[in-house]
């Protein structure tokens, strides 16, 4: 993991004086313990890769269906039951129900047809892949290794998944976290070791399934079987996304030291080759996150504290016309897109704790959709359906 992800994880969920923080959840799921909490966190820092949606649930225009944000769903992580499960609801947030059987779920993932989803689960121990079909039934172990592993991001055609394999050393008294990326059968044959150097992370999947970007201290391409790996960027940073069309890729990169401490981050774009690379955000001492491209790949959804909290932005691919959506003094987080790009479901303490809201894409309309006492967060939209299907 690298240090830009860790400062992101710390910026990204700030305590709010005088209320439980994301912390304090962990903590009462019994995720701090040792290893296990270390592995949690390890996990977050690489799900923000995968918050709000993999590459391959954006899948590419001319191939999906866009499907109306009222016939789609969203799966979202909550501790209504006194632990992290994964639930689904309806787009309107009518019938939540919990997906998994088994406390601490986390980094849910959509298949790219809409009827799996694909997670990390603590119940054998440590982290481990799993798959469930999306009413419940059909549960599948993936992966069975004595490492963690976490953010699972499906191919394009759902037949693989990508993921994180961690494992926490420690050295000279201190914590090492060595990560790589596997890839997986989506029946939990076939894994395999892509990277090799304990150092990679974050795996995201070009739209067409030839090719896997991923951080490794700057950003990094490969084929979808580990060979001709090549850096792209040469400062650090990471949190490859593709853009729908698979000609682009947004990335995060350090620029130093902003308000609240270390880890500034800015919002990039460069061509798929790594050419042309540019930066869309510029405010210097301001934390910029989670960029994620709009379905028609003409629109940036972001997270930004310019304006003194953590706010959900959208700007133009070229980072012109950046427009504040969210405009709350609360915590705003996790934007994803609705399939057909009208709506924008994000994560918000509004209410005193964290709830799913979702908002016209233009920022009217603001709603909160799971109005439970217990945090509920990580949105993560269902894909428009294949063609065909």
């Amino acid at each position: 993991m690298t240090d830009l992800d860790r400062a992101s994880l710390d910026r990204i969920l700030p305590s709010t004086p005088g209320s439980p923080d994301w912390g304090d959840v962990m903590s009462r799921s019994r995720a701090h313990r040792g290893r296990r909490r270390l592995g949690l966190v390890a996990l977050a820092a690489a799900a923000l890769v995968a918050a709000a949606g993999t590459a391959s649930a954006l899948g590419t225009v001319r191939d999906f269906l866009l499907g109306t944000a009222a016939s789609s769903r969203i799966a979202f992580q909550s501790f209504r039951d006194g632990r992290f499960d994964v639930y689904v609801m309806n787009a309107n947030g009518s019938g939540q129900r919990r997906l998994t059987p088994s406390p601490d779920d986390s980094g849910p993932a959509w298949s790219p047809d809409g009827r799996r989803v694909a997670f990390g689960n603590y119940r054998d121990g440590n982290s481990e892949i799993y798959v469930v079909n999306a009413d419940g039934s059909g549960l599948l172990r993936l992966t069975r290794d004595a490492a963690d592993d976490g953010s699972p991001a499906w191919s394009p055609d759902g037949l693989k998944l990508a993921f994180d394999r961690w494992l926490l050393r420690r050295e000279a008294g201190k914590v090492r976290v060595d990560s790589d990326v596997y890839v997986v059968n989506a029946d939990g044959s076939g894994e395999r070791n892509l990277t090799r150097d304990a150092a990679s992370g974050g795996p995201a999947w070009s739209p067409d399934g030839r090719k896997i970007a991923y951080g490794n201290g700057g950003v990094y391409v490969m084929n979808a079987d580990g060979s001709e790996q090549q850096r792209l960027t040469r400062n650090r940073g990471g949190l490859p996304r593709w853009s729908p069309d698979g000609r682009k890729i947004l990335f995060l990169r350090a620029g130093g030291v902003g308000r609240g401490g270390p880890a500034v981050a800015y919002v990039y774009v460069m061509n798929a080759d790594g050419s042309g690379q540019r930066r869309l955000t510029r405010i210097a001492q301001v934390n910029n996150s989670l960029p994620v491209w709009s379905p028609d790949g003409r629109t940036i959804a972001f997270v930004s504290d310019r304006d003194g909290n953590f706010e959900v932005y959208v700007m133009n691919v070229d980072g012109s016309g950046r427009r504040n959506l969210t405009r709350n003094p609360a915590h705003d987080s996790d934007p994803v897109w609705s399939p057909d790009g009208r709506k924008i479901a994000f994560t918000t303490k509004r209410d005193g704790n964290f709830e799913i809201y979702v908002m016209n894409a233009d920022g009217s309309g603001q709603r909160n959709l799971t109005r439970n006492p217990a945090p509920d967060r990580a949105p993560v939209w269902s894909p428009g359906r294949k063609k065909g299907t």
